[in-house]
């Protein structure tokens, strides 16, 4: 990645997040798309679980209705009284019209011989123009009509179902009848399909349509409707084949702009076909606000990661910033020195580890030492203990008022040469953290008795002396420890190690404390 830096007014280098923000903004916007990628392919997925559940739950409940009047009239034409001839027929249509209102039927009919109609209070009437009852007085099978045209006003669609009477000889001696409400039938299409969001239709024989939850007009052949749109896997003639031949199937189809998978099968006892139909669209909306939900969370989650990053960056560039000044500061004594020959070459060694260790005591400085102990505490061997000591000289003061500042600086070097040996020998880092402060961090003890008895040496080795004016002063340090607890951070261990500290300070100085939880 190509980072763009600026310096500000202030001096300090900074780097430009740009590019990272682009970056994320691609990716969040990557995301997005997978996502509503996902929820086109579970739509699809969908579109054909819907589509197969709406067609089971509408041809059941009709198939259902059209049995139930069948097994009504075929119980009922086992009665002797229906083919009886010695029974008046107005007999008859009185049983049938007390019967009527307990099975929700339009009506409940009774044909004689002559395919007359009997019912109570009007004349009797003609059915002899209805092909079906031509049709089942020829061929003695019980019929199932579309929906026609019916009743007083002549304007009420109804389905008749009609099965025939036999006498003991076996001659038809006329017919029961009953029309279920067309009404009946729209409600039961909306309510099966409705529940997924598929549009429901039943077919006539003819292939016209009866009935429709989305507004196909009455008695438009449903084919013309297909021919309209585009068809995968199968043609219009194909499918119109295999209504005619009763057989169940499913497609793709494309029209009114939108992608359809359709489902159809035929009705028991009946030349009818349901065929029911999901729209991508409508199944696509229906998920749209979980996947947004989903896009909003990961793009949030995104959001959130590049704050992170952004502010460990943002540290990491503070120590990159203090290397940069030790630099220029370097340039400017090599290059605008007017007698270059003259220059202290020790000098400039020391100015390139400026920033990143002490020039007096030779530890890392403050922030590098956070940043070195941070990464040895991750690394750290689990079996082994690591504990933080925070060490002040207790005496600095006095010994810059006896021996001036010179004293002070030999203390200090002393101090932190004794201490870089511990360092060393058990793998840790010690950074000046003040003026007179020291924090130490040991890694590789094996135990709480070993850091005991390395604090107990270490504070016999800190209590040393300064020669000056042929007088000696000696040196004592306080030591303040916290031991690293699994999940704990630096700036704890920093925080209890400076309060065990305190704790020496105000009971005698001059050894350590160790702080406990």
């Amino acid at each position: 990645m190509k980072r763009n830096r600026e310096k500000k007014k202030s001096g300090k280098w900074e780097i430009s997040f740009a590019p990272i923000s682009r970056y994320s903004a691609v990716f969040c916007a990557l995301i997005f798309l997978i996502v509503l990628l996902g929820g086109g392919i579970l739509s699809i997925s969908r579109m054909r679980a819907d589509a197969r559940a709406s067609l089971a739950a509408s041809h059941a409940q009709i198939s259902q209705r059209v049995a139930g009047a069948v097994d009504l009239l075929e119980s009922l034409a086992g009665l002797p009284e229906f083919y009886d001839p010695e029974l008046p027929p107005i007999d008859k249509v009185k049983k049938l019209d007390q019967m009527s209102p307990h099975f929700g039927y339009m009506m409940l009919c009774y044909v004689d011989s002559n395919i007359i109609v009997y019912s109570d209070g009007s004349e009797p009437a003609s059915l002899a123009s209805r092909d079906y009852m031509q049709q089942l007085f020829s061929t003695g099978r019980r019929q199932v009509t579309d929906s026609f045209a019916a009743g007083a006003d002549g304007a009420t669609l109804n389905y008749t179902v009609a099965v025939p009477l036999f006498d003991e000889d076996g001659t038809i001696t006329g017919c029961l009848f009953c029309a279920i409400y067309f009404d009946e039938a729209v409600q039961i299409l909306k309510a099966s399909a409705g529940t997924n969001g598929a549009e429901a239709t039943l077919i006539g024989s003819q292939g016209q349509v009866m009935s429709s939850t989305v507004g196909f007009p009455y008695g438009d052949s449903i084919m013309d409707v297909f021919r309209n749109g585009v068809l995968f896997g199968t043609t219009a003639d194909q499918l119109e084949e295999h209504l005619l031949a009763a057989q169940p199937g499913a497609f793709w189809s494309f029209r009114d702009g939108s992608l359809y998978y359709t489902v159809y099968q035929r009705v028991e006892y009946t030349g009818w076909d349901i065929i029911c139909s999901v729209n991508f669209g409508s199944t696509f909306s229906e998920i749209l606000p979980a996947l947004l939900l989903v896009s909003g969370l990961t793009i949030l989650s995104c959001l959130c990661l590049l704050w992170f990053v952004r502010r460990y960056i943002a540290d990491q560039m503070r120590v990159v910033d203090t290397l940069v000044h030790s630099v220029e500061e370097l340039e400017r004594r090599v290059y605008q020195d007017e007698r270059p020959e003259n220059v202290d070459f020790q000098e400039v060694l020391r100015l390139t580890s400026t920033g990143l260790s002490d020039s007096l005591t030779g530890v890392v400085t403050r922030s590098v030492f956070l940043n070195q102990a941070s990464s040895l505490l991750k690394k750290a061997d689990p079996q082994l203990v690591q504990a933080l000591c925070f060490i002040d000289m207790d005496n600095l003061k006095y010994i810059n008022d006896s021996c001036g500042h010179a004293g002070g600086d030999i203390a200090l070097k002393s101090l932190g040469y004794i201490l870089r040996e511990y360092e060393k020998k058990y793998d840790g880092v010690v950074g000046r953290y003040g003026g007179d402060e020291f924090v130490l961090l040991l890694t590789s003890l094996d135990n709480e008795a070993e850091l005991r008895g390395v604090l107990d040496e270490l504070v016999l080795r800190l209590q040393t002396s300064v020669q000056s004016g042929g007088q000696s002063i000696p040196v004592q340090c306080s030591i303040g420890v916290s031991i690293y607890q699994p999940g704990a951070e630096l700036e704890q261990m920093i925080a209890d190690a400076d309060e065990a500290l305190y704790y020496v300070k105000q009971n005698g100085k001059g050894y350590y404390h160790i702080h406990k939880k």
